[in-house]
């Protein structure tokens, strides 16, 4: 049999768009990478991989839904992650193809990986990833391999990963005929507007005398580069408590209940779940809320990275470097019940809020309010 030194890889990406701020979904791709010579052995053998959208975006797509990757180009179709569609399954069959020199004898199967590009993504720390063999007939996991972010997974394949061949026969064998892994992606909380890619590698190595030579064994592993999760904390809305507006809003007074923002973004507002008030609830002194998409429920929405709470001629701010989670009871400062108050003794003229983004130092525009000045800081409250 004539032995072609054949590399079949791919690059796992991922667009990032700005959702619940711009109205723009989130894509997510297969791409197709370079990868340096170093990393493949001589002694590779042919090796074709099919792929199946089994769920999520592009499923349906009859045109691009399936394909055969046979050399270094490939490019798959996943279609467009939402809120709606956050997630979806791709199965990859791998086989030993005939030729016309013959069959190709058993190889092991190898996967590596290494970090995202561009490391530091925010995005790569937003996309769950699991491998698992599966069933080529069903497509149903048998056994999980890897399961992670994409940085997790990144650093966990660098030195490779031996495929089963044969996974119901119990132990690790050589791949005689064909084997089959299961690709499983869902987005969590992201909001921005940027790609990702994580390199993926598929080696077939001949079997001499035991389960074959791993291609990847000689490369260093490192770590992946953390994600910033809040590059970018901008103003995203404020709230006015003035009594000719919303219903539930009174001059400097609120009741529980969900608000469109007075200034700023029209899809997004405050559900406020907790009030704090004086003068027998004739005036809030604070609020407890999250963050919300008014006209999609349920749809993620960014975490807040710091709450500005005017009152008097002063105001007091809440933040959160990590902005991880759309409710004030994460910021720094607030209560037991996730208030945030006015400066003691105040109460609240209006509350504004701010958000992380993926935008870049230059780009972002900050969190601020012009018609805030005075004193600041999470120092208890009197009420």
């Amino acid at each position: 049999m004539s032995l072609t030194r054949r590399r079949v890889l791919g690059a796992l990406a991922a667009a990032g768009g700005a959702g619940a701020l711009t109205g723009h979904g989130t894509a997510a791709i297969l791409g197709d990478r370079e990868g340096t010579d170093a990393w493949f052995e001589s002694g590779f053998l042919d090796l074709a991989v099919e792929y199946e959208l089994r769920s999520g975006p592009g499923a349906d797509d009859p045109q691009t839904n399936t394909g055969v990757i046979d050399g270094p180009r490939l490019h798959l179709p996943l279609g467009t992650l939402t809120a709606a569609e956050p997630e979806g399954s791709l199965l990859l069959t791998a086989e030993l193809p005939e030729r016309d020199e013959g069959v190709n004898n058993p190889a092991s199967l190898w996967l590596a990986s290494d970090c995202p590009v561009p490391t530091g993504s925010p995005l790569a720390a937003a996309i769950e990833l699991t491998f698992s063999t599966a069933d080529c007939s069903t497509g149903d996991p048998i056994q999980t391999l890897v399961e992670g972010t994409l940085n997790q997974v990144g650093e966990q394949l660098q030195t490779g990963l031996q495929v089963d061949g044969d996974p119901e026969s119990g132990g690790i064998d050589c791949l005689t005929d064909r084997a089959c892994l299961l690709v499983e992606y869902a987005l969590d909380s992201y909001v921005g507007e940027e790609s990702v890619d994580l390199p993926l590698w598929f080696g077939a190595v001949q079997c001499r005398h035991g389960a074959g030579t791993n291609p990847f064994a000689d490369r260093e592993s490192h770590p992946c580069q953390p994600a910033d999760p809040c590059p970018c904390c901008r103003t995203i809305g404020k709230l006015e408590l003035e009594a000719d507006g919303q219903p539930g809003l009174g001059e400097s007074s609120v009741a529980p209940g969900t608000y469109a923002f007075t200034e700023g973004s029209t899809s997004l507002g405050l559900d406020i779940y907790d009030t704090a008030d004086k003068d027998n609830g004739a005036e809030t002194t604070g609020v407890a809320f999250r963050l919300v998409a008014l006209d999609a429920p349920g749809t993620v929405v960014p975490g807040l990275c710091s709450v500005l709470v005017k009152g008097g001629n002063g105001h007091r701010e809440y933040a959160d470097d990590l902005g991880l989670g759309p409710d004030t009871a994460g910021l720094d400062g607030s209560d037991a019940d996730g208030l945030v108050f006015a400066p003691p003794g105040k109460a609240i003229s209006h509350v504004t809020v701010c958000v992380c983004t993926t935008e870049s130092d230059d780009d972002c525009p900050g969190c601020a309010d012009p018609s805030i000045d005075g004193p600041t800081g999470p120092e208890e409250a009197s009420q």
